[in-house]
């Protein structure tokens, strides 16, 4: 019964993030004729360059969860076997999850946008904005350590700017 409270619970969570974002940040739907935002994604206003990230990191998760599939739906692997595949399933579903929500926590806090990929590693974000301070990135290891359940020591902020993520910076 606990699971589905829980379940619940984050399930509610999700929907007043997402609320709370949109209310923030509504759609610009009458400047369809200027050509100001080409770095950016007309739905949302997040980058394309982290989009594309987002998709490769989907991709290739997709990837190992179908191996880890073929690896449950198998019948020549053994229970233990089974059971550490759907382990690791369930471990990266979760992942992906919290990653996500992070994304948009930081950005909840005022940033353009944010990537965060979770690796052996560390924990790798990196956050568009134009100024940043050691308070910030203070504040977003912590985030990033509290939401991610201590999942490695090392946590890796990066600030960029949009013509920085988008390859465009001039030296």
């Amino acid at each position: 019964m606990l699971k589905k409270n829980q379940l619940a619970l984050i399930l509610l969570t999700l929907v007043m993030m997402l609320t709370v974002y949109y209310i923030k940040n509504p759609f610009k739907s009458g400047e369809k004729g200027t050509d100001d935002d080409d770095d950016t994604n007309d739905v949302s206003g997040r980058l394309e360059k982290l989009a594309e990230k987002r998709l490769t990191l989907k991709n290739s998760r997709k990837e190992l969860i179908v191996e880890l599939d073929v690896i449950i739906a198998s019948n020549d692997a053994s229970v233990q076997e089974k059971a550490a595949a759907l382990e690791q399933k369930n471990y990266l579903n979760q992942l992906t999850e919290k990653e996500l929500l992070l994304e948009l926590d930081i950005i909840n806090k005022g940033y353009q946008d944010a990537f965060v990929h979770a690796t052996e590693d560390g924990i790798n974000v990196i956050v568009v904005a134009d100024e940043h301070s050691v308070s910030a990135a203070d504040e977003i290891i912590l985030m990033t350590l509290l939401e991610l359940d201590y999942v490695s020591s090392k946590v890796y902020v990066q600030f960029q700017t949009v013509s920085e993520v988008m390859g465009t910076a001039v030296e």
